[in-house]
Parts: structure tokens; C-alpha cells; sequence
């Protein structure tokens, strides 16, 4: 039972592991592990894993936090693999950034000056196994280099996408502005013009009402004489011949004071309908010159729209072309320093034997 309850926290360590460290990974710690254990037995001390910590670039405050999870997960002073691999994932909260990681080039470092012993013991299977995790970890480090370039570059593309998108949007913005305030400015002329016809109107009804009914009627001849023979008679004290007379002139004279009335509202609807005619036209000229201006508007605000979606177009296409260039030039270097790095190592290792304190 105790033996199950131990391989269970064993398990979970394992997995806990598998879901942060690639499997490269896991082989490369392994094989820096397996250095520590001198007789395979599985363990190696906490003094031990203090040495191994420096081997792989875990120092400050990152070791102690190991270290002090050591102290606790420990069994008679002796850690596992898995432990190791637990006590690494509680440590490595740094995601490191374009650069290169230190913590691979310690490892490859280490992986090298293993191959190289190796190489030099004549131990070839082993040297080999080392070597093809080095090329791995090596070509792991150069994808996540090359990936953390690309997501900068997806980002700085991505910024620049959200500030033209802001920028069309203030656009679009303020041309509705503008064209909600030409609207209602155009709206205020035509109420301004519509309120000074319809003064004009009443003006000109009272002034022509006004002429037509000062000016004297104009009486037939036949009603004319009809009254002179009326007033003759009268003069003449003949008052019934006048008073026959003057009935006979009464009827004509209603009769010719309805023509005219009849022919003065025809005059006047003729004159009125003249008068706004002219304020039709008048105010039809207005709502042309209001459309017409208003179309400009339209067709400048397109043409702005296009100009400012060309520009952004633009910018992202020169952005584009800088990232393509700058990729092939860093994804070289970057290759070109991980080489240059193993180069480096194995001229170390050259020079001196791996040692494991």
C-alpha cells in the first residue's frame, strides 16, 4: 500500500510534467538527471540537485523556490526524476521572449559537453542519442524563436489594423456629423423661405385686393345712357317715367357689376397663381442647389473614404513587406547564433571533460 501511495504522487508529477515540458525536453533533463545519478538507483540528493539547478541556468530566487520544494518533497534527503521535473514546473513561470531561452542554451550546452565525453569514450550509441537531442532541442529553440517573432509581427499588424479601424470610424463619424448639420441647415433655409412666402402672399392678396377695389368700374355704354335718361326725367319731375328708368339701369347694373366681379376673381386667381408660381420656382431652385450641394458632399466623402482605405492599405502592405524582410534576416540569425553557440560548446568540451560537481 505504501508503495501504491508513493507511485501515485509519481504519476501525477509525471503528467504534470508531460503537460509542460516537450518530450525533448523531458529526454534532454533526463539525460542531465542520469548524470547526477551515478548508480542508477532513480535518485539524487538535494545537494546534488543544487549543482544540477546551476547546470541549467536556475539560480536566484527561481532555485530557491526549488529548493526550498525540495526540502519538502524529499525522501531521506533523495529526489526522483519526477519530482525534478514537478519542482521545475513550479519554478518556470518566465516565458522567455524573441531572444534565445538561457535555460536551452544551458541545456544544449550541457548535451554537447555530454556528446563530446561520450565521443571521446567511445561510447558512439550514446553519443549519438545525444547528439540527435541536441539537434532537437536546437531545432525546437530555432521554431520558437522564429514563432515568437511572428506573433510579434501578428500583434504590430494587428495594432495597426485596430488603429485604421478607429481611424475609419472618427472618419465615417465625423462626415455623419457634418452631414446631419448641412442637413439641418438646409432644412432651416427652406422653413426660412416657406415662412417668407407665405408673408409675401398675404402682402400681395391685400395689395391686389386692395387695387382692384379702388379702381372705378367701368359701365357699358348702354347702362350709361340708361342713367342719363333717369336723371333727365328726374330734372324733369317726370318721377314715374324715373323711377322705370332707373329699375331698368338697377338690373343692368347688377347684372354688369356681377361680370366684373366675376372677371376681377379670375384677374386676381390669375395674378395669385403667377405670384406662386415665382415662389415655387424660387424655392425649387433652393432644394436644387441644396441637392446638388449635397451630392458633392457625398461624392468628396467617397472619395476621401477611398484615399484614407488606400493610405491604410498602404501602410500595411510597407509594414508587411518590413516584417518579411526583417524575418529572413532574423530567422537567420537566429540559426546562425544557435550554431554558432554549439560550435562554441563543443570547443569547451574539447578543452575540458565534463565534470558533475
Amino acid at each position: 500500500r505504501r508503495q501504491i501511495l508513493q507511485e501515485k504522487p509519481q504519476e501525477r508529477n509525471r503528467d504534470m510534467a508531460e503537460a509542460t515540458f516537450s518530450r525533448e525536453e523531458i529526454s534532454a533533463l533526463r539525460g542531465i538527471f542520469s548524470l547526477y545519478d551515478t548508480d542508477d538507483s532513480g535518485y539524487i540528493s538535494t545537494k546534488e540537485l543544487e549543482a544540477v539547478l546551476q547546470k541549467i541556468g536556475r539560480s536566484g530566487d527561481d532555485a530557491e523556490k526549488i529548493m526550498s520544494g525540495a526540502e519538502e518533497v524529499a525522501s531521506e534527503g533523495k529526489i526522483t526524476f519526477e519530482d525534478f521535473l514537478a519542482l521545475l514546473e513550479k519554478g518556470n513561470k518566465e516565458v522567455p521572449g524573441e531572444g534565445p531561452d538561457p535555460k536551452v542554451l544551458e541545456f544544449l550546452r550541457i548535451l554537447e559537453e555530454y556528446r563530446v565525453k561520450c565521443e571521446d569514450e567511445g561510447n558512439y550509441l550514446e553519443a549519438g542519442r545525444a547528439n540527435a537531442q541536441v539537434e532537437t532541442l536546437r531545432r525546437q529553440e530555432e521554431k520558437r524563436q522564429q514563432k515568437a517573432i511572428r506573433a510579434r509581427q501578428i500583434n504590430e499588424r494587428t495594432e495597426v489594423q485596430i488603429a485604421h479601424n478607429m481611424q475609419y470610424t472618427d472618419f465615417n463619424a465625423a462626415w455623419d456629423k457634418y452631414m446631419e448639420e448641412y442637413d439641418n441647415m438646409a432644412e432651416m433655409y427652406i422653413q426660412q423661405m416657406t415662412e417668407r412666402h407665405a408673408v409675401k402672399l398675404l402682402e400681395f392678396q391685400r395689395g391686389l385686393q386692395k387695387e382692384m377695389t379702388q379702381k372705378p368700374p367701368k359701365w357699358s355704354r348702354e347702362l350709361l345712357e340708361w342713367r342719363r335718361r333717369q336723371h333727365i326725367l328726374a330734372r324733369q319731375k317726370n318721377y314715374s317715367e324715373a323711377q322705370k328708368i332707373k329699375k331698368i339701369a338697377d338690373s343692368l347694373e347688377d347684372k354688369e357689376r356681377g361680370s366684373m366681379n366675376t372677371s376681377h376673381a379670375a384677374v386676381f386667381a390669375r395674378k395669385e397663381a403667377s405670384f406662386r408660381q415665382q415662389q415655387q420656382a424660387e424655392l425649387q431652385a433652393l432644394l436644387k442647389r441644396i441637392d446638388a450641394r449635397r451630392k458633392e458632399h457625398i461624392k468628396q466623402r467617397n472619395l476621401d473614404c477611398k484615399r484614407l482605405l488606400q493610405r491604410n492599405r498602404n501602410v500595411q502592405a510597407v509594414l508587411e513587406s518590413k516584417q518579411a524582410v526583417e524575418s529572413v534576416k532574423a530567422f537567420a540569425d537566429i540559426k546562425k547564433d544557435l550554431m554558432h553557440s554549439l560550435a562554441m560548446s563543443t570547443t569547451r568540451a574539447a578543452r575540458k571533460p565534463l565534470s558533475t560537481n
